[in-house]
């Protein structure tokens, strides 16, 4: 596939999805009019209308405390902030579920690590507790809000496990053996398996039953170090790729067989920190770790073919997409003051950019209920074959 052709085909899958969006809009104004009861001269009908319009927005936790909102619509303007914690904070997630609707923020202060818990309908945090001593990393829910899958910090080489939290009180409900270090953790669509990263040098991918808590598979044949980076997995959870500390490029695994399979290098360029698919899977975007670009891949090719160099502002850091994949979100370094870039992925050009966060997902509204949320993660959202 040329990048014409992908060019083409997303630019086609856009205008279709607006299309729809419009005729929904027209249908629902359509179905309220004349329902509407008067109020102060005005109707219900009219309010109706507008809230059928759905937002689409990104939540982005930054380390002063507070999450900043910009609509995706409006060209990511920022339209409010959201107090969470007195500043300052190392902040290492976020996570959320729309049949709850929380919105989970992980962060390290001090020697503490936290999760705060915040209704997105209220804007209001809910509780804030230490969970983890010295700290937490990225963790993921399951997709019916209930539970918190917590890593027990990169940084921690004394805590051999992963822990399950009720994400409604923020107990704990079981430990998960792993080795020290527990990072990062994808909790697959269908919310059947946990997928975790741990910076123990064990070349390693662990993944979670989450009916038993227990370790059901354990995926292998990591190169160079054997120490892992970031990671994404596919809609249906069977591949998986990795970042691999030490490897310029990076590395596909199949789940079901428990291996990697290739190992896909960069033209030219160095090992980095960031990597996600496309929603639609036909793409991976690796972030480079010594210079300001993105790494593009082919994922219909086989073997997977890069097929572009997007450049960026800084160093990038961190990598996730929105919902419908139109935009890719490339944050600069960790801990700094560079902004986190918006990406037209039918285009390659940067088209905005935000305040400075790796820590962000999409949060979609319609009719005043929350319906959609996001992932950090970039991971891919095709849950069954092409027919």
């Amino acid at each position: 596939m040329t990048r014409d052709t992908v060019v083409a085909v997303r630019q086609a899958t856009v205008a279709v999805r607006l299309g729809r969006a419009l005729w929904i809009v027209v249908i629902l104004a359509i179905s309220t009019c004349g329902q509407g009861v008067a109020t102060g001269g005005t109707t219900r009908s009219a309010e109706a209308a507008a809230q059928a319009v759905a937002s689409h927005l990104i939540y982005a936790a930054q380390n002063d405390g507070t999450i900043h909102v910009y609509d995706i619509d409006q060209h990511h303007a920022e339209v409010k902030s959201i107090r969470v914690f007195s500043c300052c904070a190392d902040v290492r997630g976020i996570t959320a579920a729309a049949p709850t609707n929380r919105l989970y923020v992980m962060y390290n202060q001090g020697t503490d690590g936290h999760v705060a818990s915040v209704d997105l309908m209220s804007d209001q945090v809910v509780w804030d507790r230490v969970l983890h001593s010295p700290g937490v990393d990225r963790g993921n829910l399951t997709p019916d809000g209930r539970t918190l899958y917590l890593p027990t910090w990169e940084g921690d080489p004394g805590s051999a496990y992963e822990l399950a939290i009720d994400a409604e009180t923020g107990a704990e409900k079981a430990r998960i053996t792993l080795p020290p270090r527990s990072h990062d953790t994808i909790v697959s669509l269908d919310g059947e398996r946990v997928f975790m990263e741990t910076k123990s040098s064990t070349a390693s991918m662990y993944v979670v039953d989450t009916a038993s808590n227990d370790v059901s598979e354990i995926v292998g044949g990591y190169c160079c170090s054997g120490v892992l980076g970031p990671f994404a997995i596919n809609g249906a959870g069977t591949r998986m790729v990795n970042d691999v500390n030490g490897y310029a490029g990076f590395q596909l695994a199949d789940v079901a067989l428990g291996q990697v399979t290739e190992s896909i290098p960069f033209a030219s360029g160095y090992g980095g920190h960031g990597i996600a698919w496309t929603p639609d899977e036909t793409q991976v975007w690796v972030n480079d770790g010594g210079i300001p670009d993105v790494h593009v891949f082919d994922m219909t090719a086989t073997p997977p073919k890069e097929l572009q160099m997007v450049a960026v502002s800084n160093v990038p850091h961190w990598i996730t997409f929105s919902i419908d994949g139109r935009f890719a979100y490339v944050a600069g370094r960790k801990g700094s003051e560079d902004v986190t870039d918006v990406i037209d992925v039918a285009t390659y050009q940067r088209v905005s950019s935000l305040g400075p966060s790796e820590d962000l997902l999409e949060v979609d509204f319609a009719r005043g209920s929350l319906v959609d949320v996001g992932n950090q993660f970039g991971i891919g959202r095709v849950t069954s074959p092409a027919t």
